[in-house]
């Protein structure tokens, strides 16, 4: 049974809605929902994916779900069993430090990249992206749907800073690693550090810098911005040691 954490389909603010209407496209809308709904908790690790829940929990029909839950296959956040179904992805420490190695590495290669290939569309999103996100106010806790629109705003600005890269396959290869991360944030992370940061203050001189073309300044920006995080990445750390070590098959399965 998923956790009491409200999905993502309950929200009426336009920013977080899915892409399509739902009723057009159940199977589009569905995958959308759930990968948040995995993404923000609502389900937990290992929990088993059944059809017949889910097509009541998200009041669609079998096919839907059974085609979204396809297109989820390969995002890292599913996984599935020979003659059992789907489950929604394990966890561990060692996942965790590959999915933030490759994080950070594929992020600074692929801004670089969006450095020299962006065109003035691309510098012009990032400006519009910047400022449509500066209107959301940050939330760490409380509310569930503000947290997901302050969550949201973040990961759009960032994906239109590495949108310049025009390569489809990095972008999706980021927006899913960048989706297993924010997992582990929604289901470990001590966000106490964060309260009070003004991510707003970096957001706008990373964009600064980067429609300067300043390449040294937005790198040693960026690596400034991933060093803030520290704090959490350890509270997360040390959440996944401490499960791990009370409970050995805890989040990896049986």
């Amino acid at each position: 049974m998923p956790t009491q954490i409200p999905s993502v389909s309950t929200f009426t603010a336009p920013s977080v809605a899915a892409p399509v209407d739902p009723a057009r496209n159940p199977t589009q809308a569905v995958a959308f929902w759930l990968r948040r709904d995995i993404v923000r908790g609502v389900f937990e690790p290992m929990e088993r994916l059944k059809i017949e829940h889910l097509t009541k929990f998200y009041n669609v029909g079998h096919s839907p779900i059974r085609e979204a839950i396809l297109l989820l296959a390969d995002s890292g956040l599913v996984v599935h069993e020979h003659q059992k179904g789907h489950r929604v992805a394990p966890v561990s420490r060692a996942d965790y430090h590959d999915l933030l190695t490759g994080y950070q590495g594929i992020y600074k290669m692929m801004l670089g990249m969006a450095m020299e290939l962006g065109d003035d569309d691309w510098e012009e999103q990032v400006v519009i992206q910047l400022h449509r996100s500066l209107k959301v106010k940050k939330i760490i806790d409380g509310d569930p749907e503000a947290r997901e629109m302050w969550q949201r705003a973040y990961g759009d600005l960032h994906m239109t800073l590495l949108s310049g890269c025009r390569s489809p396959l990095l972008l999706k290869i980021y927006k899913d690693v960048g989706a297993r991360l924010e997992r582990y944030v929604n289901l470990f992370a001590d966000l106490e550090s964060d309260r009070y940061y003004d991510h707003h203050a970096d957001h706008r001189l990373i964009v600064e810098a980067i429609v300067a073309r300043d390449g040294e300044r937005t790198q040693a920006l960026i690596e400034s911005y991933f060093a803030v995080a520290d704090p959490i990445r350890k509270s997360i750390i040390e959440k996944l040691k401490q499960m791990e070590t009370s409970s050995p098959k805890a989040g990896a399965g049986a």
